[in-house]
């Protein structure tokens, strides 16, 4: 402990001892049982007592209250019996009440309530059966009277004085000082009046708990408790100097003085049991009351301060609630609409749309009862401004109910989505107009692809029809020819096979945007057909002066495929590596085999590609700066032709280049032995008879 609360503790300790010296002392002589010893106050005490220090503080209790019984001319066993059942009974009633020191003892609900009021009682009847064990070892007195002229005392004492020691609903009361002083004096008046020797019977003393509960009712519990102190003091006070229906006096037998002082224990404990749990209740309802309007005031605040509208009605659909937010929004004031249904808010379309949404009958009531307990989500309602305009609302409700499932009213939020909705409907009708030119877009293709394949088909018979002729002419099939004709037919041939060549590479095109790109696949060598490539760019490179180097593996490299198309890839790879790779320069075709797939590098020291122009190379039509400005021919197909090829085997495609140092273009192909890869591809496993090897060049 502290010093303050050490000192309290020491004060309240020497306040102990001198009221139980004065209670033993002003005694009438009558009485033997010394049944008004303060222990409300050493129960009081008690609450202070650090635990380790319990031990010492019985025994000094014991021994101070024993050493006053015995100044006071008791037998040493009884003054030791009683002290023992004081120290005892009060040391049981502080520690039930503190629910074994575990918090403070507090007055605070009903629990408390019951807590203290059951182990006062406890703790007095305690005391009581002690005491009487002790009278009947010593026949002191008769052990009715020990037990009963103890056990009310020890009672009405704990009642009211330890909840003094005990925690209180701290609210004020509600009289004004005027009341409070005349109800003041009107108890202790009517207490002192009672106690007159007027001769008016003990029934007169009970009127005085009226006086009681209207303090209960009006002023605070700490003011209520205090008069129920002064009103047991004035009584005893009174009857020990002879005054008043409990008094006694020497003439009175022993049964009798002791049975008059149990009466003026038992008004006081009714006069107690009569105004704690009345002034408990009513701190109780104080308490409740003051959190009811701390709660509604911030249910009030937050209400007004809400950015959304919040409209409740009570049960019959009449607007008792109309916040800020609300106000804003409609554009009334809560005045207006106040004691109105809220169907002059809603126009009767959107009535029948939501009751047809709902399920129910086309009408507000039935609406807003199904909206409010059979629909949980909120809905997008559309409402009427005052001036008219709509305004659409995500609107939810909700059923109030009380405790018991009646229903008290309802309350609704709304929040303005007017802007969103607006925006979701030009969404819509954009994502319509898209979904239109799309539409058209895929006609266009479609037209487009169908004009291709049948202008290439239309182009391809008449060229051919040309090259013939051509090689005709060429061999004298129409008479001898001059050099100089020999040599513009050879430039007319080989226009004419560029151009057959680009009515190819359309017709792949048109079979590729239409996922109709027919691959021939059967087993094959891939060394085949790099030597196949190889041998086809021969004449070229070696007019070209580049150097050319091959490595291929010793062991054929099965893979499933169309020979045709896949040679075709090599010979596109070539040609580029030929037209961007000046003399002297290197191209490099290597041909290995890597865990599960054959890897195929085609790698020039030529121009190389610009890191931006990179991710569009496999695109259709397109040309990189270099070729536009090196006026290289070629129509942008070849690369975009050689990717689709490959993803149609299975395999990849990917170039590495750097600008001035060359480019390196990769591709990977799965394996014959890698059957799930080439499944999973959907190229078409064909069971062929293995090719025979052609002669392969070397590196």
């Amino acid at each position: 402990m502290t010093a303050r609360p050490r000192l309290a503790f020491a004060l309240l300790v020497l306040c102990t001892v001198v009221i139980s010296v004065y209670l033993v002392h002003v005694q009438p002589t009558p009485l033997l049982v010394t049944e008004a010893f303060p222990v409300g106050l050493l129960a009081g005490a008690w609450l202070f007592v650090p635990r380790w220090a319990r031990g010492y503080f019985f025994v000094g209790t014991v021994a101070v209250t024993t050493a006053q019984y015995l100044v006071h001319d008791r037998p040493f066993v009884v003054a030791l019996g009683w002290a023992l059942a004081a120290a005892v009974g009060s040391a049981y009633v502080a520690h039930g009440v503190g629910q074994g020191a575990r918090r403070r003892a507090v007055l605070l609900t009903e629990d408390d309530l019951r807590r203290f009021v059951s182990h006062s009682f406890v703790g007095a009847a305690l005391a009581a059966g002690m005491t009487g064990v002790v009278a009947v070892l010593t026949d002191h007195v008769q052990w009715w009277i020990a037990v009963g002229g103890v056990g009310l005392a020890h009672f009405a004492t704990y009642m009211v004085l330890l909840p003094h020691f005990m925690g209180r609903p701290r609210f004020p009361g509600v009289a004004p000082l005027t009341e409070r002083v005349i109800q003041w004096w009107c108890t202790v008046t009517f207490t002192v009046f009672a106690f007159l020797p007027l001769d008016l019977g003990p029934g007169i003393l009970f009127c005085v708990i009226p006086f009681l509960g209207w303090s209960a009712l009006r002023a605070p519990m700490r003011e209520t408790l205090v008069q129920l102190l002064v009103v047991a003091t004035i009584a005893h006070t009174m009857t020990v100097r002879g005054l008043g229906p409990f008094a006694v006096d020497a003439s009175m037998s022993l049964a009798r003085a002791e049975l008059t002082t149990m009466a003026l224990a038992l008004f006081v404990a009714a006069c107690a049991l009569t105004t704690i749990p009345f002034s408990l209740a009513v701190g109780v309802q104080r308490r409740q009351s003051w959190l009811a309007r701390q709660e509604q005031a911030r249910v009030r605040q937050l209400v007004s301060s809400a950015a959304v509208a919040i409209i409740g009605t009570d049960a019959r659909g009449h607007i008792d609630l109309f916040n800020p937010g609300a106000e804003e929004l409609f554009g009334y004031s809560a005045a207006e609409l106040h004691g109105r249904s809220p169907s002059q808010l809603i126009s009767v379309a959107e009535i029948v749309r939501l009751a047809d949404m709902l399920g129910t009958r086309a009408a507000f009531a039935a609406v807003a009862h199904e909206l409010a307990t059979g629909h949980a989500e909120s809905v997008d309602v559309e409402f009427l401004h005052k001036d008219g305009s709509p305004l659409t609302l995500q609107f939810s409700i909700t059923a109030i109910r009380r405790a018991d499932g009646k229903l008290v009213g309802y309350v609704s939020t709304a929040e303005d989505v007017t802007d969103r909705v607006k925006r979701e409907l030009a969404l819509e009708e954009a994502l319509a107009a898209e979904r239109v030119a799309v539409e058209n877009l895929k006609e266009i293709d479609h037209v487009k692809d169908a004009l291709v394949s049948g202008v290439s088909h239309e182009l391809r018979t008449p060229i051919t029809a040309i090259l013939g002729y051509l090689e005709v002419l060429e061999e004298g099939g129409f008479g001898p020819l001059e050099s100089d004709q020999l040599r513009a037919l050879a430039r007319v041939r080989g226009n004419s096979r560029r151009l057959l060549a680009l009515i190819d590479d359309l017709l792949v095109l048109s079979q590729i945007q239409g996922d109709a790109l027919a691959v021939d696949a059967g087993r094959l060598d891939l060394r085949d057909v790099v030597g196949d490539a190889l041998a086809r760019v021969t004449p070229p490179l070696a007019d070209s002066g580049l150097e050319v180097r091959t490595a291929l593996p010793e062991q054929p490299v099965r893979i499933i495929g169309d020979a045709d198309r896949l040679t075709r890839v090599v010979l596109n790879l070539l040609d580029n590596a030929v037209k961007f790779t000046d003399v002297p320069g290197r191209i490099t075709v290597d041909l290995v085999v890597d865990d599960r797939d054959a890897v195929l590098t085609v790698a020039d020291t030529g121009i190389g590609i610009p890191p931006e122009e990179v991710g569009g190379l496999f695109e259709r039509f397109f040309r990189a700066n270099a070729a536009r400005e090196r006026a290289t021919q070629g129509s942008g197909l070849g690369l975009s032709i050689a990717s689709a090829v490959v993803h149609s085997h299975g395999g990849s495609i990917g170039v590495d280049s750097t600008v001035d140092a060359g480019t390196t273009f990769e591709i990977r192909l799965p394996l014959e032995s890698s059957l799930a890869v080439v499944e999973q591809a959907g190229v078409p496993l064909v069971e062929l008879a293995a090719p025979q090897e052609a002669p392969r060049p070397t590196g």
